[in-house]
């Protein structure tokens, strides 16, 4: 297939008006000007094709949340995420007992291979910090633990992709470079982590800070922690949500400018009320409420967004000024490249047919996965 008369994002430069060609789920080619070809080809002037969004940090949609959702809940869920230009995800957990994460486990493990979106698993907890516990319920909060993880990781089928946690806990570090060494991404979240924690985490394999900024020891001039580690060093993606709710407008501009574009990795934390009306919801065992531009505990703190992707990219545009191809990493590039996903996050030959093609208002109008429309 071939669309054509379209500006096109890549790595490098903006392709103010070319053509991209894909077959067998990958891009064969990218030209520029005017497609003189004989195949079969569709005109989109006006669209932008970016590649399709990634999110690593999102716990549900549509009413369904990952804790709870069965394996025909997936493809409900996927379909909603195409709608924001979400090519492919990471189904994320809560913490909570090892029974409850063997079954979102297991899930995945049946339904991944008939979910071309769906990318793994992201364990957000249980081994976090109860300082930092935010909207996680602290019951269910323990010390790493090798063994369980690996039990874990048997059920999923080897799907646990990522997993969020405190490196000050006791053997988190030896927990940290066990897990790395067998392929997973170990990210500092909520978090009472210091400076020099993470810095020797980062030694043992750390690379990525979860929704930075919130849950997790902040930037201070006389006691620096996961903040100002998650600034500083190179090796480090931080998430951040965009949704300016959890992280003001005046902060995102500033951590952007600090980080730049190669390493921001753009998310939601979306809970399952996002693409639904609902107002009132469990978070395993938590009363939350939806309010206004997010969800709240009925006791006060923040719990989760109702960001979408598209949302998230253009309120980075319109924060940071930030050009396309730095929209492009932030939403797709560094994500991939963070999970290790060498097959996707960018519009280059060779790489899977991962597009949404955006309007010049960045309003989602058509995205294809495998080369495949879904929306």
């Amino acid at each position: 297939m071939i669309i054509r008369d379209i500006s096109i994002v890549t790595l490098t430069k903006i392709i103010e008006k070319g053509y991209l060609s894909f077959e067998d789920g990958l891009i064969k080619n990218i030209g520029e000007g005017d497609y003189l070809g004989n195949e079969e080809s569709i005109s989109k002037p006006g669209l932008i094709a970016f590649p399709g969004f990634i999110d690593i940090h999102i716990h549900g949609s549509v009413g369904i949340d990952f804790m709870d959702a069965k394996e025909e809940d997936y493809s409900k869920i996927a379909d909603s995420l195409y709608e924001e230009g979400v090519t492919t995800f990471l189904a994320t957990t809560l913490t909570s007992d090892k029974e409850s994460l063997a079954r979102v486990c297991k899930t995945v493990k049946n339904v991944i291979k008939d979910i071309p979106s769906l990318g793994g698993i992201h364990f957000e907890g249980p081994y976090i910090s109860l300082k930092y516990k935010g909207a996680q319920n602290p019951e269910f909060i323990r010390d790493p633990d090798i063994q369980e993880f690996d039990e874990l990781q048997k059920i999923s089928g080897g799907n646990i992709k990522y997993i969020a946690m405190a490196p000050e806990k006791d053997g988190a570090l030896e927990f940290i470079k066990h897990v790395t060494q067998n392929g997973v991404v170990v990210s500092a979240g909520h978090t009472d982590a210091s400076f020099d924690c993470v810095s020797e985490a980062i030694n043992n394999g750390l690379t990525n800070t979860t929704h930075t900024h919130n849950a997790m020891s902040p930037h201070h001039h006389r006691n620096p922690g996961v903040v100002t580690a998650a600034m500083y060093f190179d090796e480090i993606y931080p998430e951040v949500i965009c949704d300016t709710v959890h992280v003001c407008p005046n902060t995102l501009k500033a951590f952007y400018k600090i980080t730049g574009p190669d390493r921001f990795i753009a998310i939601t934390d979306a809970l399952k009320v996002k693409h639904s009306n609902i107002e009132h919801f469990e978070l395993f065992g938590l009363e939350c409420i939806r309010k206004e531009d997010a969800a709240y505990l009925t006791t006060g703190p923040l719990a989760g967004s109702l960001l979408t992707m598209d949302q998230a990219l253009r309120n980075l545009r319109n924060i940071t000024g930030a050009d396309y191809v730095s929209l492009a990493k932030m939403t797709s590039k560094n994500a991939a490249e963070s999970l290790h996903f060498n097959d996707r996050g960018e519009l280059a030959k060779g790489k899977l047919a991962d597009i949404v093609l955006l309007d010049k208002d960045l309003k989602v109008k058509e995205v294809y996965k495998l080369g495949k429309r879904v929306k």
